[in-house]
């Protein structure tokens, strides 16, 4: 487990409250505990505290009630069936795992894992109220597994037909092609196509044969943005709370460009047609743009009467300037490719015949070099936007003595002296 950082526990604060949740400890004997919280939400960040909630009636109840520290685990989604085993009556929930033998139980493979110590103990009712301070947390970024309407969301996406998947991915010669794959939707952004679209972006980053990734649309669209049909039925007909729709954004939409700013491995996005909305947020979150000449871009959320949730307004004026994104964003004005360009929010346009194989072409030409300095290169143009010049330069110098210790290094550096082209290891 990573050393506890505040500012990165607090930016994935939102990832953590309304995943199913277990929490452990550990008996005096040893033997280790754990239920499915009832409740589980942050109280404060300095210092950092969150709460959770057991029924007084629960027979781990004296283990929790005696214990010194907790762990919560947010399970990921396809930790269903962990989920399941926890929720029944099984004696001995941990046969099988390795859960280590000090200090409260880790169950591998979530989400997110916080270690706490307990602070305070409250009565509420039928429910004892506990409160631990974070003393540490991993996150390995996966998507939490969220319950609602009966079953869990990740399965119901398993379970879907897979003869016409959301999200297209096809990988060769280093570079995958992520494809929204939703046509008639004009590939708005559904639940299924985050799920899918967040699977994919994370499966290409953790591919060490991938360098590169292009993300593109079929049909004639590249991402309209929202469904309107859905986001209508989150109060017109769910009627979520304030509180319900906040948590939507966090563990749907959200989880986008989170993703893609997590990513070390470049993105290129081949953009098609309509980038409307959070399309067009979308294609932000890209490293590369390059645009079809028939491209259309908006920040249309004022439109239906709503702000950018996820994270436009923060992409959006680092990407063309605070002004022209002031423009966009209060006006709602469609631009086309030729006025994006000027904008500099795509770097070219072609002809939409040829968007494919520009694409193709860009992603070969940053493939060519060595994947370490590839991704390093990608991390520290993100990372420079959060740091001093000092800080900055002292990143450059370790990763510096890194990749210059590394064999491919040493070939770059002998085929331009040999007038040939480079073999690349990966190392």
């Amino acid at each position: 487990m990573a050393h506890f950082d505040p500012k990165t526990f607090r930016n994935a604060l939102g990832q953590f409250a309304t995943g199913v949740t277990i929490v452990t400890a550990r008996a005096d004997d040893g033997h280790a505990v754990g239920v499915t919280a009832n409740s589980f939400n942050s109280v404060s960040l300095d210092p950092p505290l969150v709460l959770w909630s057991l029924a007084k009636s629960a027979r781990s109840m004296p283990v929790f009630d005696a214990a010194s520290h907790f762990a919560v685990h947010v399970l990921a989604s396809d930790q269903d069936a962990l989920a399941n085993l926890f929720a029944s009556q099984v004696s001995d929930k941990f046969a099988g795992m390795d859960v280590g033998t000090i200090g409260p139980p880790r169950i591998q493979g979530c989400s997110a894992r916080l270690v706490c110590e307990t602070r305070y103990r409250y009565e509420g009712g039928d429910h004892i109220i506990m409160v631990g301070e974070v003393q540490d947390y991993e996150s390995e970024g996966k998507p939490p597994l969220l319950f609602y309407g009966g079953s869990y969301a990740d399965t119901r996406q398993r379970e879907a037909v897979v003869d016409n998947p959301a999200v297209l991915f096809a990988a060769a010669e280093r570079v995958a092609t992520i494809t929204l794959n939703r046509p008639e939707a004009r590939n708005a952004l559904s639940e299924e196509v985050i799920a899918a679209l967040v699977a994919a972006l994370e499966a290409a980053d953790a591919d060490p044969d991938i360098d590169c990734v292009i993300l593109t649309g079929a049909g004639a669209s590249f991402c309209s943005g929202g469904n309107i049909k859905h986001i209508k039925a989150l109060t017109a007909e769910q009627h979520m709370t304030p509180l319900e729709i906040e948590h939507w954004y966090r563990t749907q939409i959200q989880r986008i460009p989170l993703a893609m700013d997590r990513m070390s491995v470049p993105v290129i996005a081949a953009i098609n047609g309509h980038a409307i909305g959070a399309g067009c947020d979308l294609a932000c979150m890209a490293d590369i743009r390059i645009a079809a000449d028939d491209a259309v871009f908006a920040e249309s959320f004022l439109r239906v009467g709503i702000i950018p949730g996820d994270g436009g307004a923060w992409l959006l004026p680092r990407t063309i300037g605070m002004a022209r994104a002031s423009q966009m964003l209060l006006t709602g004005e469609f631009i086309d490719a030729a006025k994006a360009e000027r904008y500099g929010l795509v770097s070219e346009v072609v002809d939409a015949a040829d968007l494919q194989s520009r694409a193709r072409s860009l992603a070969r030409q940053v493939a060519q070099y060595p994947p370490a300095a590839i991704r390093r290169s990608k991390r520290l143009l993100k990372d420079a936007r959060d740091v001093t010049l000092a800080e900055h330069l002292d990143q450059a110098a370790i990763w510096q003595g890194v990749l210059q210790q590394m064999s491919d290094h040493h070939e770059a550096i002998d085929a331009i002296l040999e007038k040939r082209s480079p073999n690349f290891q990966g190392n």
